[in-house]
């Protein structure tokens, strides 16, 4: 009993010491907090938002020939030898989709590439009261900002922070003062920052309340960036060297700390782009470019795919850069668009994919692209995912006995997917060919000029021969492929309609109605749904021009 009493006298001892201790430190703590209050104190809470970069538009504007200086996309294609091009797409970074709906609910914000800070990165944050002179300053790392000795100015006062940081784990650089007497931030300023660093800057001007007071960081990216992806996928040999650099870079720059006013230092020249993924088909590339000029240019000095250098490559020249902004540069190693043969069969090249240069079943010994189109080009009709020919260029023009009524299954000519499609039993193209994607199409009429030949005609029921769309390669005028204006077999009974004032073209996408590619003089040309009613269903007669696996 004795003993018992000894345990629970030493525990409530303890009690009453643990609660002595905790009213101390609470009494303290708040002593401590009424003490900066009545001092005026307030403590500044730091934290990283985000980083930004701006963007100058999304419009694209397209060209074929010399790149447009003012375009948000810039365009062209280079030669590299008697079989290769250099498909060359210098365009702003890609907003976030979910940071863009908030941004737009800013009335007058401007839209912004966002991206985050990575932990582990060292930013300065330098402060100024209301008359612009230096106070105090900070030095943060990413994620461990409680390490740093807590910031603390009078409230009630208005204060100007600048935040800046070269985006690394690295130090930054301090602060100069254009008289050490009298540090104010229109004195202040960053000397020597490296050109190829990637510069961030923020200000703030804030008055200090009583309570909590945060100061959340939204750093801007100063100097531009450009991502460059070259792609060399089209071909059969892998990238194993590249030497590439981009001019109109200069090594250093002044900055004003009150509004990041840049003064570039140094003789402007060039400034080399390091790929990672040697000996893929793929690399990739991360450059800050210190500059801002409609003349920027990439010089390719040195390319090798598989046991072929290239060394003359012309330079890619007149790119506009603008400072802040991101960019991606696609540098798309692919064939020349021409006329050749293909698994012994006329095909023609355009932007790296191979078509059969006439229609499936039409008279391959026949110029196809003849002026008007002939009877013998127009080839054979097909339902969706089925193999067998339901009519030809001469079947009459009448109901079809026996027509099927039932509709193909989706993926009767393509197992796979848009982007990686796998051709079927089904399918009716030859050997090395296969049903094209709406993808694949599209692609086609993207990267071709669109113009008539024959007579059209606009009569349902007239169905002539000689209409024809002719689709001409941008990259070469000489090269075209022509699609006779087929009309199609109705899904009812296969009467034929439009022959001569449209033409209908069967791809591998199968969706709940037909996507064909549309041909029609007062339209132009598209791919997609061309309609639901049920004369233009999966059991339609519609032609084929087949693609090369």
């Amino acid at each position: 009993m004795v003993k018992l009493k000894e345990i629970v006298m030493n525990c409530i001892n303890r009690l009453i010491w643990i609660s002595l201790c905790l009213t101390c430190l609470i009494t303290f703590g708040c002593k401590q907090e009424s003490d900066r209050i009545a001092t005026g104190k307030m403590a500044i809470t730091v934290r990283v938002s985000r980083s930004e970069f701006d963007e100058v538009g999304k419009k694209a504007a397209r060209t074929s020939g010399e790149i447009n200086a003012n375009a948000t996309v810039q365009q062209r294609t280079l030669p590299l030898d008697k079989d290769l091009v250099l498909a060359v797409e210098l365009s702003p970074g890609e907003v976030d989709r979910a940071k863009e709906e908030i941004t737009a609910l800013r009335a007058a914000a401007k839209a912004e590439v966002q991206q985050n800070v990575k932990p582990g990165v060292k930013y300065k944050v330098v402060v100024y009261d209301n008359g612009g002179l230096y106070i105090t300053e900070r030095d943060y790392v990413r994620g461990e900002e409680s390490n740093t000795e807590e910031l603390l100015l009078d409230g009630g006062k208005n204060y100007t922070f600048i935040a800046y940081s070269i985006n690394s784990t690295s130090d930054n650089p301090a602060v100069s003062f254009a008289d050490p007497a009298n540090k104010t931030l229109a004195g202040s300023s960053l000397s020597a920052i490296a050109g190829d660093e990637d510069f961030m800057y923020y200000r703030k001007d804030m008055n200090i309340t009583t309570g909590e007071n945060y100061l959340d960081l939204i750093f801007k990216h100063k100097f531009s960036q450009i991502v460059t992806t070259l792609d060399a996928s089209a071909g059969a040999d892998n990238i194993t060297a590249v030497e590439a650099t981009f001019n109109s870079h200069y090594p250093n720059a002044n900055i004003q700390l009150g509004d990041a006013t840049i003064t570039r230092t140094g003789t402007m020249g060039a400034i080399a782009v390091s790929f990672t993924g040697l000996n893929t088909k793929v690399l990739t590339a991360s450059t800050i470019l210190n500059g801002s000029t409609a003349t920027a240019s990439l010089h390719i000095s040195k390319l090798t795919m598989g046991s072929t250098t290239r060394t003359d490559i012309p330079t890619i020249d007149s790119l506009s850069i603008t400072p802040g902004v991101s960019y991606n540069l696609k540098l798309t190693v692919t064939q020349k668009d021409r006329n050749l043969v293909h698994q012994g069969i006329y095909a023609t090249r355009v932007n790296g994919m191979i078509w059969m240069r006439h229609n499936l079943g039409a008279n391959y010994n026949l110029d196809p692209d003849q002026n008007p189109s002939v009877r013998a080009l127009i080839g054979n009709y097909y339902q969706f995912g089925r193999k067998a020919v339901v009519a030809t260029s001469s079947t009459g023009n009448g109901a079809i006995s026996g027509w099927n009524k039932t509709a193909g299954a989706n993926n009767a000519w393509n197992s796979g997917t848009e982007s990686a499609p796998v051709k079927t039993a089904n399918d009716p193209c030859p050997d090395g060919f296969r049903l094209p994607t709406q993808r694949e199409m599209q692609e086609l009429i993207d990267n071709t000029t669109a113009s008539n030949i024959g007579t059209w005609t606009s009569n349902s029921n007239d169905n002539t021969i000689g209409a024809a769309k002719v689709l001409t390669s941008k990259n070469d005028p000489s090269i075209k492929l022509t699609f006779p204006a087929t009309g199609y077999r109705n899904a009812d009974q296969g009467i034929l309609y439009w022959r001569g004032g449209s033409g209908l073209y069967w791809l591998s996408t199968g969706i709940d109605v037909e996507r064909g590619a549309f041909l029609q003089n007062s339209v132009g040309i598209g791919t997609g749904n061309t309609g639901q009613p049920q004369h233009l269903a999966k059991t339609s007669g519609f032609t084929i021009r087949c693609i090369a696996e």
